[in-house]
């Protein structure tokens, strides 16, 4: 699948190829939304609105390069670490910004903390749990709130030491072994998450992955798309869900919209955000 702005392309193993465009209220928008079923087709064809038309094929796009880069002479900077399965996690290293990055918050709030290298030259991290949706899947609004307080103050801390994450998502939040804490992991900042409005237009228009507009606006936005993930324990199959039925309930509800809003001149800061989320009324369950 390629997600573009305002429209999915789809190539399917038996060959069909089927554009789907962006048009609220209607079959193409719903089905983006997935609330309604892609009809029968035995044809390539394009969805625009209610209307279904058979279009040519279209090519596979190039597969991105995702090449790592050769960080050798910093990570032999980095102190040995003696490695603990028990306590430690270790990863390759694979691109220059990520150990520069990693050292430049190192003690902020919510981060994951590199603790050296290994002999053999990767990258050495306390030992964090993986899925934190399903560690705090029946948490209560109170708990939601100060887990979500701790991934902004770690944003916040990024974006004033002048890193954009780019990838928020839940697939890069970790928690500690006492759970009580969530962590912010993946600082490569090379690649990123392609939902957002502007990084999917840009994309559409073929700039290059390293001109891609990523800003700490994009990092809001995919700040709102996590806090749905997170809460509601999923992911979605198309962004478009989050802007229909992929919401959680009272009272983040509206923090997420003001955050996915289209326009990033008209989303909230990422201070904003935080701010909105302390004036949360904290009290009962989120479900009832």
């Amino acid at each position: 699948m390629y997600f573009g702005a305002t429209f999915l392309e789809v190539w399917y193993k038996d060959g069909l190829f089927v554009k789907i465009h962006d048009i609220p209220g209607t079959l193409s928008g719903n089905i983006l939304r997935l609330q309604a079923n892609l009809p029968p087709l035995d044809t390539h064809s394009e969805i625009i609105g209610d209307s279904i038309s058979s279009i040519a094929y279209k090519d596979l796009p190039p597969e991105e390069d995702w090449d790592d880069q050769n960080a050798d002479d910093v990570v032999q900077q980095l102190p040995v670490v003696p490695f603990d399965v028990n306590l430690h996690f270790a990863k390759e290293c694979r691109c220059i910004n990520e150990v520069q990055n990693l050292l430049k918050v190192k003690g902020g709030p919510h981060i994951v903390q590199l603790l050296g290298r290994t002999e053999e030259g990767k990258l050495v991290f306390p030992l964090y749990l993986e899925q934190p949706w399903a560690i705090f899947i029946t948490a209560s609004i109170s708990e939601y709130k100060r887990l979500l307080l701790q991934l902004a103050d770690a944003l916040l801390f990024l974006h004033s030491h002048g890193i954009v994450h780019r990838d928020v998502a839940l697939r890069n939040i970790l928690t500690c072994q006492n759970r009580q804490s969530l962590i912010l992991c993946d600082l490569e900042s090379r690649f990123g998450s392609h939902i957002c409005p502007e990084i999917a237009l840009a994309r559409d228009q073929s700039i290059p992955e390293s001109a891609l507009p990523y800003s700490q606006k994009s990092d809001v936005f995919c700040f709102g798309t996590t806090i749905a993930d997170f809460i509601l324990s999923n992911t979605v199959r198309t962004p478009w869900q989050y802007t229909g039925n992929f919401i959680p309930p009272p009272p983040f509800d509206k923090v997420v919209r003001a955050c996915i809003r289209r326009d990033p001149a008209e989303r909230l800061t990422m201070l904003e955000a935080k701010e909105m989320l302390e004036s949360i009324n904290a009290s009962g369950p989120l479900y009832s």
